[in-house]
């Protein structure tokens, strides 16, 4: 079109150059006689427009894949800060939420991963940078491209495409420096997984350590309440008073309510010191020789004064041979017997047994049933303190 144009031009200049003669032809006829060598400039000129048109086309399209190459880059580096932004809020999130479970090791991590983030972040700042400097030449090339279209000067022709072939080595080098960047981003990103799971793994670990000591802590501190109590109630043991008995509310369990014919119902002194000696082998940790010393003591006399504190150290012993389903058994029986002065305590270790059991939904109803069956109980302020930090 441009080559076309500037054939026209040409010719138009050479005809009003001419003598202003009316018969075009005549005088483009005597132009061409008078000048020999008119024919082969034209020729000349027109092999020089077909290359000039040929390098134009050229440079035209070099500019528009540029163009393009630049649009489709301009993406890739929004999709890229789109990636990094949303890696740096899924960072911050994970690391916030792991920082409960391993402050120090969290904290190592987040410094290591914010570090690696704003290396990237650097890398794509430069690369943005680059950008804007390309399109500033792009915008100038395209300048020199108009002037050039508007003088046709050779000169700026040879200077835009040193500018284009210096824009496609630019390109070449950015192109290259953004795939190494991607590389970069998706190394970090795996790094980052590799250090969530080392992460998660610890907390895991943590949490399961965490709970094992606790499990002990709470075994250690129920089996010292135990302990303490059953010293105290050795220490404070009562004199005999045969006119003091226990009657059993209900009887929900196999076992005799009256002395048979072959067992002889101990006195109460002979009894207390039965169960003194009972008490004395769970403190000495023979569980099962307390139980059957204890069941014996039930068997001979349910009806005794300390039948029922009988009954809630066979559910200690199971508790602390970890028989959990029969403790929680032999505490419900305390539950029995009327006016218990264990009943609070049973019920206390009830839930307990479920808490070890594994059961923690059945260890706090447990426990607010405590509050609602002994308003008077000494364990209340400790059960309101768990329930109200659960």
């Amino acid at each position: 079109m441009y080559k076309r144009q500037l054939g026209f031009i040409m010719i138009l200049a050479l005809i009003l150059g001419c003598s202003g003669s009316k018969n075009l032809k005549q005088e483009l006829q005597q132009v061409k006689q008078e000048t020999a060598g008119t024919d082969s400039v034209l020729f000349m000129l027109d092999i020089r427009l077909k290359e000039f048109s040929k390098e134009v086309k050229a440079m035209r399209e070099t500019y528009n894949e540029n163009h393009i190459s630049l649009e489709n880059l301009y993406k890739q580096n929004a999709a890229s800060k789109r990636s990094i932004e949303q890696l740096n809020k899924d960072l911050d999130s994970r690391i916030a939420g792991e920082r409960t479970h391993n402050d120090s090791l969290a904290g190592i991590t987040a410094q290591a991963t914010n570090s690696s983030i704003a290396g990237l972040e650097a890398e794509q700042a430069g690369i943005r940078e680059s950008l804007t400097g390309l399109n500033s030449s792009i915008q100038s090339t395209q300048f020199q491209v108009d002037s050039i279209f508007a003088s046709l000067d050779p000169e700026k022709i040879a200077i835009m495409e040193d500018n284009l072939l210096s824009i496609q080595n630019r390109f070449t080098l950015l192109d290259s420096s953004f795939s190494e960047f991607q590389l970069s981003v998706t190394d970090h990103m795996m790094d980052a997984d590799d250090q969530f799971g080392t992460l998660e793994h610890h907390a895991r670990v943590q949490d399961s350590a965490n709970y094992d000591i606790l499990s002990q802590l709470v075994l250690l501190e129920n089996k010292i309440i135990s302990l303490t109590n059953s010293f105290n109630e050795l220490m404070a043991m009562p004199e005999a008073n045969p006119n003091l008995i226990r009657v059993p509310a209900q009887q929900s369990y196999a076992q005799p309510a009256v002395t048979t014919s072959s067992t002889v119902k101990m006195d109460y002194e002979t009894y207390k010191q039965h169960y003194i000696d009972a008490l004395s082998l769970y403190q000495n940790g023979d569980y099962m020789g307390a139980i059957d010393d204890f069941e014996m003591l039930i068997r001979n006399d349910t009806r005794n004064d300390l039948a029922d504190n009988a009954q809630y150290w066979i559910g200690e012993c199971y508790y602390a041979l970890d028989e959990y389903p029969r403790a929680i058994e032999a505490f419900r029986k305390v539950l029995n017997y009327a006016d218990s002065n264990k009943a609070d305590a049973a019920q206390f270790k009830i839930g307990y047994s479920y808490l070890n059991s594994g059961d923690k939904a059945r260890y706090y109803n447990e426990l607010e049933r405590l509050l609602d069956m002994f308003p008077d109980s000494s364990y209340r302020e400790k059960v309101k303190q768990i329930l109200a930090s659960r």
